[in-house]
């Protein structure tokens, strides 16, 4: 699997240890512009960037700026699961292909490891769900206690 895509300007790539003010920047801006009331400590931030792949933010970034970000984060009551939190990118890169490059980044890690992905998402968030549906993700019960989460999606990913 490669290490990070480079598409003109943009680096996508795992995030590490270097990247948590940015990345705690980004996530501040996420959590206000869609009212997220389920927001992650600075602790566990950090924990996520210490995990070992799958598991762990991935990020898109712009001349070393963090523009967008994913989470693949480990789903202990489904066996050979992850759940897939925290898609975003900033609105003046939205349209460009961003979120889709970074969910092919870590559907390619998690599918070396494991069986199903896990999202959701909140009945307003309809440009979401329609490119999880575009992805192959299905509808299925609710899975997590996310007090704002409407939709639940699961995607079985290829061996």
């Amino acid at each position: 699997m490669a290490t990070g895509y480079n598409m003109a300007q943009f680096v996508i790539r795992r995030a590490t240890r270097d990247d948590f003010p940015q990345l705690s920047a980004l996530l501040e801006r996420y959590y206000a512009e869609w009212n997220v009331v389920q927001r992650d400590a600075s602790e566990h931030i950090a924990g996520y960037l210490d995990q070992p792949a799958p598991f762990g933010f991935v990020v898109v970034e712009e001349n070393g700026v963090l523009i967008g970000c994913v989470l693949l984060r480990d789903l202990p009551s489904i066996e050979l699961a992850t759940e897939c939190k925290r898609l975003y990118v900033i609105p003046e890169h939205r349209g460009e292909g961003l979120a889709s490059l970074l969910m092919d980044y870590v559907e390619g890690f998690a599918m070396e490891r494991l069986e199903w992905i896990y999202l959701d998402t909140g009945a307003n968030f309809t440009a979401a769900q329609s490119l999880y549906r575009a992805r192959g993700y299905e509808s299925c019960e609710r899975y997590n206690d996310n007090p704002q989460a409407a939709c639940f999606f699961r995607k079985r990913l290829p061996r």
